[in-house]
């Protein structure tokens, strides 16, 4: 161990000042500057001047002092403090050469508000998908539906996984468009993130009949979303659906399925008579649902 860094340890235990610390941030060895880091975020409270120090880790020549800078800048999160430096700390390494540099640099700006659709959307441009990832989680916080809606048709199945989740967390009708789209992609995941969205965006006609074929989908996580989706589907079309696959034989297709009944369309006869042979099921918890069914449609059990 090197005599620079045992004294920063030994400093460590003495709650140093952020003045003391900042040598061993540029020093010569990569190990003394990610001990620095670490110091620096258990003993400072200086955080407006601590913060830039940190995102600027993010563009160390040591990959092992990025990736301790990257897991500072999420651990830190509700106590770093954004400002002019930590802003351009940040920007310079959105376009770095190492994609967890990129997207780390991204994450934060994002989570911290400072940047915009525009911008964010620029970044999407990114060759890596987890970077590209990353930025959907920017848009998706900023209600950026038009640029989510571009970003389906991203080339990478977890970057359209994503793009769903995140209408899905905006929850505005107007996204309801761009999850009927993705529920109709060719890769099942898609397609269930997608459906299981539209309970948060409205699940219209359309969107209803979609989600009523996909109940026969040899996948039965898209089985699952569709059943999810029917749940806020006008009851007509929804009822004769959702009753077919109560008996489903996969347990969480089941457990959507009867949830959905229970929750909104339990006092239909036909349903209650569905919730009825649901409290046979093998699994408690659909039996649990089908009791509370039968509990909000007035009936005896």
């Amino acid at each position: 161990m090197s005599t620079r860094l045992l004294r920063l340890m030994d400093m460590a235990e003495q709650w140093p000042e952020l003045e003391e610390l900042q040598p061993f941030l540029t020093d010569p060895d990569p190990e003394v500057r990610r001990t620095a880091l670490s110091v620096l975020s258990e003993t400072t409270e200086e955080w407006e001047q601590a913060s830039p120090l940190i995102a600027a880790g993010l563009s160390d020549s040591d990959v092992t002092v990025r990736h301790a800078a990257i897991g500072l800048l999420t651990e830190l999160l509700e106590v770093l403090v954004p400002g002019a430096e930590f802003d351009a700390a940040l920007r310079d390494c959105v376009f770095a050469a190492e994609p967890a540099v990129r997207s780390a640099a991204i994450e934060a700006l994002w989570r911290h508000r400072r940047s915009d659709a525009g911008e964010l959307f620029g970044w999407f441009a990114d060759p890596n998908a987890e970077v590209r990832r990353t930025v959907v989680g920017g848009l998706t916080s900023v209600d950026a539906l038009r640029e989510l809606d571009a970003a389906a048709a991203d080339p990478a199945q977890p970057v359209r996984i994503a793009v769903a989740k995140g209408i899905a967390a905006v929850g505005d009708p107007r996204g309801a468009a761009t999850l009927i789209g993705l529920a109709r992609d060719a890769d099942p995941l898609v397609r269930a993130a997608a459906l299981t969205g539209l309970a948060q965006t409205g699940c219209g006609d359309e969107a209803a009949a979609i989600a009523a074929a996909g109940l026969g989908d040899p996948a039965w996580q898209v089985r699952q979303g569709a059943a999810i989706a029917l749940a806020v589907a006008d009851p007509e079309i929804a009822v004769p659906h959702l009753i077919s696959v109560v008996t489903d034989d996969n347990l969480d297709v089941r457990k959507a399925a009867v949830r959905a009944l229970a929750e909104r369309i339990a006092q239909r006869p036909e349903v209650a008579t569905a919730l009825r042979s649901a409290m046979q099921d093998p699994d408690a918890d659909v039996r649990a649902f089908a009791r509370i069914g039968i509990a909000n449609s007035g009936k005896e059990i």
